[in-house]
This record gives C-alpha cells, structure tokens and sequence, in this order.
C-alpha cells in the first residue's frame, strides 16, 4: 500500500513538472527579423549612443539570434537611466527577453524603502523511499532577516 501510495505521489509530482515546460516558448537561437519592433528599437537606441559596447555595425553583420540582441539590451540597461520614452522602450524589452537576460546574469537591483524590515524564508522538501518498506522525509527551510 506505502509502495503505491509512493508511486502516485512520484507520478504527480512529474506530472506538476512537465506542465512548467512551455513548448511555445520562443527559442534563444531563433534569428531575428529587421523589421522587427525590438530590432528596430533596439538599433535605435544604439545609433543614439545609449550602448557603449555595441555600435550600428553591429548590426550590419547580417542575421542575429534573440540571445545577442539580448546581450545589446543588457548593454543597454546596465548604461541607461529608465526615464521619458526610452525607459517605456527598455521596460518593454526586459519584459520580452526576460528569459534570455536571465541567462546572460542581468539581475535588476529593486530598490528598497529605507527602514522597512525584510524577512525572507525559503526551502525545499523530499521524500524518500526505501526498499525495505519505509519511507522518510526531509524539509529545508532557510531564513534570511534584515532589520532596517
């Protein structure tokens, strides 16, 4: 019965997992269009100077992946103040390629309220399953508190 029990709990945890996979997510290495709206805004914002790193030839190369384009916009909000109509521009592109910056190690510090107490908690869990009939658990919690 324990056996059992184990196995349905196995096989709706997979099954919670598989659901995270999205199969229309777009792929990192697919090339984007010139014509593009985030192409086209990000070449904008290169020809005005806003990303030291990257210049118009870039850009003239030929064909870029999503993944590159997203090293331009990681150039871009690391150099550039988010105000007027280029931070409604680069919030728009973070939201596009949150995936690809994520990868690349862009980490947007949030600015907090001075004084405001923060209290983090955290963890993870399993369960075991043992040949000889006998099941155990374990639970990890991790708290992090900072009293402004």
């Amino acid at each position: 019965m324990k056996k059992k029990l184990f196995l349905t709990m196995l096989l709706a945890a997979a099954s919670f997992t598989a659901f995270a996979y999205n199969p229309y997510a777009p792929n990192s290495f697919d090339s984007v269009s010139p014509k593009s709206w985030d192409y086209q805004t990000t070449l904008a914002l290169c020809k005005e100077g806003k990303a030291p790193d990257y210049d118009e030839k870039f850009f003239n190369r030929g064909e870029i992946t999503r993944y590159e384009l997203a090293g331009v916009i990681k150039n871009l909000l690391e150099n550039n103040s988010r105000d007027g109509d280029d931070g409604a521009s680069l919030k728009k592109l973070k939201k596009e390629y949150a995936r690809e910056l994520e990868s690349l190690g862009y980490h947007e510090e949030k600015k907090k309220p001075e004084g405001t107490p923060i209290f983090e908690i955290g963890g993870d869990g399993r369960i075991r399953y043992n040949n000889d009939g006998k099941a155990d658990g374990r639970v990890r919690i991790d708290a992090r508190a900072h009293i402004g």
